[in-house]
């Protein structure tokens, strides 16, 4: 098995574009950056407590008769919940998570909202800020009026699903919807991210650790046998005469998952959060301790270290580093910000 200075030197580079933005970043500015996690159940919330955690996104189930969910992912995915299952749960969690000291932010966060399923929807959105919550995530333009009007003062979030890739429309969604963060496409480079920080009064969150290129089932490509998992699904390159098919990953996958060892960069750049993937984690434990991996980055941030240092110090505490991560993310190379095959694939 390589050691991790094997693995540092193999690490493939940045792009041409990005690598300017790997800098040095000032340790004290580490403090600054939150772990946004997901929680659906109290078991969920104290692991991503223990985890390091400082804030938490969680959905409400849809009331009986909505059309559809109201927020980005249905109410099961692949057999696991991915709500809250009643108010009264929604309303505990909140509590608990704000006496850790931890902000909460409500996923209103659908793609698509009725005009008919407007007012259940606000009903929706007013339960969740009546129990407490901090912000709400929007994933569609209208649904970001009707709550901006409803709810003038609360701090909205621009989800995943806005799929806000210029900084033009970030800043229309800062002054015309009252937004005060976006949430970046997951396929965004260091470069662009730089960009959305330096824009006056917005906060940027960047999602780490999820293996979906695009929004999740947009592709329409559907997880059947024969035909793979949809994002997840393998395509080689076809080679010259003679020659080894090259391996191209999951061509909807490109920008994949690890962002563990450029958090230094993200830092750097002022992003105000890495968002965990995961409501529908269905091994909890497993989800939180990918928190505390990003959280482990983040102090080592804190403390001065190179990223080689973290690693380092990762490997030796972490029984999931050599078992878990280097197997899947290292060797496999899916690299978040880095110039690999797979990446290189992405549509």
């Amino acid at each position: 098995m390589s050691d991790v200075t094997d693995q540092w030197e193999l690490a493939p580079p940045h792009t041409v574009r990005e690598a300017p933005f790997v800098t040095v970043p000032d340790p004290a500015a580490a403090a600054e950056v939150a772990l946004d996690a997901p929680v659906r159940n109290l078991q969920m919330l104290e692991l991503q407590i223990s985890g390091g955690a400082s804030e938490i996104y969680l959905a409400q189930r849809a009331p009986v008769g909505a059309a559809g969910s109201f927020d980005a992912l249905p109410g099961k995915r692949d057999g696991d919940p991915t709500q809250v299952s009643n108010r009264r749960l929604v309303k505990e969690i909140i509590a608990q998570a704000h006496a850790a000291g931890m902000k909460v932010n409500l996923c209103a966060d659908a793609p698509a909202v009725t005009a008919g399923d407007k007012q259940a929807f606000l009903a929706h959105v007013a339960q969740g800020l009546e129990a407490g919550a901090d912000t709400v995530v929007v994933g569609a333009l209208p649904a970001a009026r009707w709550i901006a009007d409803a709810h003038p003062g609360v701090p909205l979030v621009a989800g995943a699903p806005l799929g806000v890739s210029t900084t033009a429309y970030a800043r229309r969604l800062q002054e015309r919807y009252g937004v005060r963060r976006i949430v970046v496409p997951h396929a965004t480079g260091l470069d662009e991210i730089a960009a959305f920080c330096a824009l006056d009064g917005l906060e940027v969150e960047v999602p780490v650790q999820t293996g979906s290129g695009a929004d999740c089932h947009h592709c329409r490509l559907p997880d059947q046998p024969g035909s793979g998992l949809g994002c997840r699904a393998g395509y080689q390159g076809t080679p010259a005469a003679g020659g080894t098919p090259v391996d191209l990953g999951g061509f909807l996958d490109g920008a994949s998952d690890c962002a563990l060892c450029d958090v230094p960069s993200l830092v750097a750049l002022g992003v105000a959060a890495l968002q965990i993937p995961g409501r529908e984690s269905p091994i909890v434990r497993q989800n939180a301790k990918i928190t505390q991996m990003y959280r482990r980055a983040l102090g080592g941030v804190a403390r001065g270290w190179s990223t080689k240092q973290t690693i380092a110090d990762i490997d030796r505490i972490e029984l999931t580093w050599q078992m878990g991560w280097v197997p899947r993310m290292c060797e496999q190379q899916r690299c978040r910000f880095r110039d690999t095959a797979r990446r290189r694939a992405h549509v």
